[in-house]
């Protein structure tokens, strides 16, 4: 038996005090006093017989009590020299062993050496020892408890496959840190299989082994190295007689010292070659391979731009998805007796651009139909009455079901021009005209720049909203300030949104013509009208693809690869949680709900399947994931520097192989016999209590 602060025993001095009490001569308890006596002087009468323990198990319940606290604060611990079990407990070891399963372990025969690496360092556990296996790329998961059972830990060893996700050393070695410190065996080890990328370790790391942990490396790097990639591809849109094409533009890179020379690249669409073509590139370089313009085809493409095959083939390919331009429907509603030039500048101005397409309809307010709602993405009450009836009920539900309504005040908005139903779609009730005159103008002071909408204009020289002067404006009564988002410089609101179901409506105090400002005519109109529509129609690009690690949001990319553009998005007519995906190993995955929507998370390089469910599988849209090209670049890291970096200080001989005991404080940590004696002391003072108690009542 060791202690590790054996100055604590010198409490043990304490076990006088039970002995005094139980040895000390006790005066009675009633004193009766004779007055004939009270002169005489008082000879203590001393007894023999009173100056004996009268009740041992008393006396031995707090002695004992004494001892162990002692001994609990000592912090006593078995060593060695005790052999038996501590000795098999100090030769036992904690073992974790770091598989790297980044994509660039695929590099030749790497991930199969890998594989016999973790493989003979099962083989060499010990019927004492534990184990625990972990696969790491970007994170590390642990694929087992610890545990020396061969035949469990060689099959997940089996189970684990290459990922599509970059190497990230430092959250591999926290959770083997996290492991080593739970462990109550004498020797611990970490041993790290890896191609050791330059990548996956910056130096910056906050990553410390505990004190004594051997760490081996097992290097499976190949030198020298070579490796082409396609790294991206750029997808430029054009109509040409009335049809849209595309031509695609890759860009490839080769890492490696040597020439690569003759490099055949392909562009395929849907799965069928459109052309193929070579390129040479020097050592440590990059080309560009650039391909014929293609008509796009009708519905969602898949496209795939491969080139050759070398020692790392996961990299040789790129994948996109190509989908018909999406066309915003804008019916622009004006009223029946709208001046000639009122719609002019905002229908101008929505039909300049190509990204999206806005095609754009305008209609007195008299002559709205119900079939003119049909299909839009858009709709715009500029300067117009509510439509009554069921022209007005069915553009509620337009806007419910996920379209957008974008309401711009003027001279005929008045109160009594918005229905009952259209007061639930404003926020708030229209105010009178405020009249600011020609000299003293308002200007817009406070914009969001954080929204959607003015995010474009927030960097410097990006447009100023401050030269638009203000004549007239029709205030609004909010009920709640959050939807505003633009203020004239008298705080009334400019720019006010309000979500209502799927849908949004924003409301423009002002006219978008020059009756009531001229914001029409200043060089932020254009891209600020464009902003607007997209946000209000939530219009968003189709993503050609996405990168390995992402987290897409189900219900809005459903929606983008399900409608086309023109009308509200499919996806806001139903839960995400109505979507399946089929990853490209053709797992099926359901999406996770988050605070703000559903997610799901991207692992895997290839095309994922998205469909709704109970639809057939032909049905299903695809979605492009491709590597992150940063674990392309195959420069080696020196496993000696990544050693030195999470070695504590003096532990360098154990970092090298050299095996050392364990120190009296680790045998004393990992054994805590303290607690148990403490534990005991507690009891035993409990029941001294309780036997006190009852010799006292029995001696009255």
């Amino acid at each position: 038996m060791n202690f590790l602060a054996p100055l604590f025993l010198a409490g043990l001095a304490a076990l006088a005090v039970p002995i005094f009490i139980h040895l000390i001569n006790r005066e009675r308890k009633e004193i009766t006093e004779f007055p004939s006596l009270m002169f005489l002087q008082r000879i203590p009468y001393r007894s023999v017989r009173r100056q004996k323990i009268r009740n041992w198990l008393l006396f031995l319940i707090r002695c004992l009590a004494v001892i162990l606290l002692a001994a609990a604060f000592a912090r006593p611990f078995l060593g060695k020299r005790f052999g038996g079990a501590a000795g098999a407990l100090d030769s036992a070891r904690e073992v974790v062993v770091l598989l790297d399963r980044s994509y660039s372990m695929g590099y030749g025969d790497q991930w199969s050496r890998a594989k016999d690496a973790a493989s003979s360092v099962i083989g060499g556990i010990g019927a004492n020892d534990k184990l625990t296996l972990v696969a790491f790329a970007e994170t590390p998961t642990a694929l087992n408890e610890a545990s020396a059972d061969q035949g469990s830990l060689r099959a997940s060893l089996d189970a684990v496959k290459l990922s599509s996700r970059t190497t990230k050393y430092a959250p591999a070695l926290k959770l083997a840190t996290k492991i080593l410190e739970e462990s109550e065996l004498a020797r611990r080890e970490v041993v790290l299989i890896s191609d050791f990328h330059k990548v996956g370790w910056d130096g910056h790391e906050e990553v410390v082994l505990p004190p004594g942990t051997q760490l081996t490396n097992v290097d499976l790097s190949s030198t020298p190295t070579s490796n082409v990639a396609v790294t991206t591809v750029e997808l430029h849109r054009a109509i040409e007689a009335g049809r849209e094409r595309v031509t695609a533009k890759a860009r490839l890179t080769n890492t490696g010292d040597k020439p690569a020379s003759g490099i055949s690249v392909a562009l395929s669409l849907n799965d069928r070659e459109i052309e193929r073509k070579t390129i040479s590139l020097a050592g440590n370089s990059a080309g560009t391979v650039t391909f014929a313009s293609v008509a796009l085809p009708a519905g969602l493409t898949r496209g795939v731009v491969s080139a050759g095959a070398d020692a790392l083939p996961q990299d040789n390919r790129f994948n996109f998805v190509l989908a018909p331009e999406q066309a915003l429907s804008v019916l622009i509603i004006e009223p029946s007796d709208a001046r000639s030039s009122q719609s002019l500048y905002l229908s101008r101005a929505l039909s300049i651009g190509d990204r999206p397409l806005i095609r754009t309809a305008v209609k007195r307010s008299g002559a709205v139909t119900f079939g003119d709602l049909s299909g839009r993405s858009l709709v715009v009450l500029n300067d117009a009455p509510f439509p009554a009836g069921d022209v007005g009920r069915r553009l509620k539900t337009f806007v419910e079901q996920g379209g957008g309504l974008l309401v711009i005040l003027g001279q005929n908005s008045t109160p009594s021009s918005f229905s009952t139903v259209a007061a639930d779609l404003l926020p708030g009730p229209v105010g009178p005209v405020v009249d600011r005159g020609t000299e003293r103008s308002a200007t817009l002071t406070s914009l969001e720049y954080a929204h959607p909408i003015f995010e474009l204009f927030s960097g410097p020289r990006s447009g100023d909203f401050a030269a638009a002067r203000y004549y007239r404006y029709r205030p609004l009564q909010l009920t709640s300030a959050a939807g505003v988002l633009a203020r004239y410089d008298d705080g009334a609101a400019a720019l006010v949104e309000k979500p209502l179901g799927a849908g949004k409506v924003v409301v423009m105090t002002s006219t978008a013509d020059l009756f009531w400002n001229d914001l029409a005519v200043q060089p932020v109109f254009l891209p600020f009208i464009h902003q607007v529509a997209r946000y209000t129609a939530s219009y968003a690009d189709v993503r050609p693809w996405f990168t390995a690690g992402q987290v897409m949001e189900v219900g809005r990319t459903a929606g983008q690869l399900a409608g086309n553009g023109t009308g509200p998005s499919p996806a806001r007519t139903g839960d995400a949680a109505d979507y399946v995906i089929e990853s490209p190993s053709g797992e099926t995955i359901r999406p996770t709900a988050a605070d703000d929507g559903y997610l799901v998370e991207l692992e895997e390089q290839g095309f994922y399947a998205l469909r709704r469910v109970g639809d057939a599988r032909g049905a299903a849209k695809a979605i492009a994931v491709n590597l992150d090209m940063a674990e392309s670049d195959l420069s080696r890291l020196d496993p000696q520097e990544l050693v030195a970096a999470v070695t504590p200080t003096g532990s360098n001989a154990r970092a090298a192989g050299v095996v050392t005991p364990p120190t009296p404080e680790e045998q004393e940590r990992r054994q805590t016999l303290w607690w148990y004696l403490l534990v005991g002391a507690l009891l035993l003072l409990g029941a001294e209590t309780i036997l006190s108690n009852r010799l006292s009542r029995a001696a009255r």
